[in-house]
Parts: structure tokens; C-alpha cells; sequence
């Protein structure tokens, strides 16, 4: 497919959609949103206690958190998991900072974000892939550690 054709395809698929109304954030979304910025909070709290009910307003209670080093199903297992970063030595003074705006589409997300040392440096960014359900809660959360990577030479 040329070039050409497929931005006229892209453009068409975008006025056809601006013209049927369809929205590029509904009602679930909208309160997804909400249920994110709780989420984002949840990584800054010490707190198990005050964790747990940041998270009981946005986080489905047997959703799922999946990044390289770990992969939890359940809210009270993402609670504990978030505890246990903040409480690992190697991770004092460590923050994670949302570093876009997020993106929606057909109950999926995704955002980037650093995780940046004591001195504010980023020492890594990352990007979250999650879904959420009708009602705005998510359900999934998958994220991803580093750079993009380079694309591989065909051989």
C-alpha cells in the first residue's frame, strides 16, 4: 500500500468518525481518567492503609499489574507490591513521574513516565499499556521499562 493511499485511508476513517459523533473520550473513560490520577497517587503514598483506599476508587479489585520484574493480580496484591517498592532500600528517594498525557480508545490507555533518583535525573523511563471496564476501573495495567529499543537489521 503506497504512501499516499494510506493517509487518504487514515484521513477518510478520521472525518467518518468526527461525523458519526463518536467521541474520543466517553463517560468510562472520563471516569478511567479519574481512576488514573488515584493510581498515579497510590506510587507516591508510604502508607499501606491510605494505598489500599486511593486504590479501591479506580482499581478493579482483581485487576492485574504486569511490568518486567513482577506481575500481580489483585488489588491488595498491588498494594503490597507498591509497599514493597517503596520500602526496598535500593528504591529510597526513587519517584515515578508521568511524563505524557494518556491516551484512550476502546477501554485501553497508555502513558509514559520516569522513574527519576533523589536528584530529579531520570534514571529510567517507561511506558503503561492498561484497560479499564465499562464502569472505569481498571483492570489491567502493563508496563515497560526503558527505551524504545532500536529496530533490528533484517538479515
Amino acid at each position: 500500500m503506497t504512501k499516499k493511499l494510506l493517509a487518504l485511508l487514515l484521513f477518510a476513517a478520521l472525518a467518518i468518525s468526527t461525523q458519526s459523533g463518536v467521541k474520543a473520550e466517553d463517560s468510562a473513560a472520563t471516569t478511567a481518567r479519574a481512576s488514573l490520577e488515584n493510581y498515579f497517587k497510590s506510587w507516591a503514598e508510604p502508607d499501606d492503609a491510605a494505598r489500599r483506599k486511593i486504590l479501591e476508587a479506580g482499581w478493579a479489585e482483581h485487576g492485574t499489574y504486569t511490568d518486567p520484574t513482577a506481575h500481580v493480580e489483585g488489588r491488595e496484591a498491588l498494594v503490597t507490591h507498591i509497599g514493597g517498592f517503596k520500602k526496598n532500600a535500593q528504591m529510597q528517594g526513587m519517584t515515578i513521574v508521568r511524563t505524557s498525557g494518556i491516551q484512550f480508545h476502546h477501554n485501553s490507555f497508555r502513558f509514559q513516565w520516569e522513574m527519576r533518583g533523589p536528584d530529579g535525573k531520570t534514571i529510567t523511563p517507561g511506558i503503561d499499556y492498561g484497560e479499564f471496564d465499562d464502569k472505569g476501573m481498571i483492570t489491567k495495567i502493563v508496563g515497560f521499562f526503558g527505551p524504545y529499543p532500536a529496530i533490528e537489521e533484517a538479515k
